[in-house]
């Protein structure tokens, strides 16, 4: 990536909720689909193309990508679990949401259609295309982190699907075992 390439943000809504496993699926950048977005102090409509975000899959083990709410670190809720940027629909991502009382906060948010997802990626001069003036192709992209969002960029990316949460047998130990982490292990 260049380092002078500044990091952008877009979004696009959630996909799916695993409560037991704090797992959110979405599609973080949809492909093809043209939306309106503020580029340099200015409006343009812009598109991500098939597989821009190329082989980012291979930087899950090495980068740890940070999830956050409304693109702010010190709102991090999570991290990144696996991306797949083959997807013919677009970026799609697991992610693993933190044991915090804002981290089941989200879940709820998310399994209730609250949230969209957004990226923050940095694009270089030769990454991109544009079509006219206010038309920009993005044909590669580096991923930055992850935000969850009220209000993402691209509507296209619909939610794969929201698992119900289990109903617990166990609700007070639950709780305990819940207040014993938080107590052993501090804000994750």
């Amino acid at each position: 990536m260049n380092e002078h390439a500044t990091v952008e943000i877009r979004s696009a809504p959630l996909a799916s909720v695993d409560y037991p496993a704090r797992v959110v699926e979405l599609f973080a950048v949809p492909y093809d689909e043209w939306t309106w977005v503020e580029y340099a102090g200015r409006m343009i409509e812009e598109s991500f193309a098939p597989g821009s975000f190329g082989a980012v899959e291979r930087r899950v083990g090495r980068a740890r990508f940070q999830v956050n709410l409304d693109h702010d670190p010190s709102r991090w809720v999570g991290r990144v679990l696996a991306l797949r940027s083959r997807d013919p629909k677009g970026l799609r991502a697991e992610l693993m949401i933190r044991r915090t009382p804002e981290g089941d906060q989200v879940l709820l948010d998310a399994a209730d259609g609250m949230y969209g997802a957004s990226v923050g990626f940095a694009v270089g001069p030769e990454d991109q295309t544009w079509e006219s003036r206010d038309r920009r192709r993005i044909t590669k992209a580096f991923l930055d982190h992850i935000a969850l969002t009220p209000t993402p960029a691209y509507q296209g990316a619909d939610v794969i699907a929201v698992r119900a949460a289990p109903s617990s047998s166990t609700p007070n130990l639950d709780r305990i075992l819940a207040m014993r982490d938080a107590e052993a292990y501090g804000p994750r």
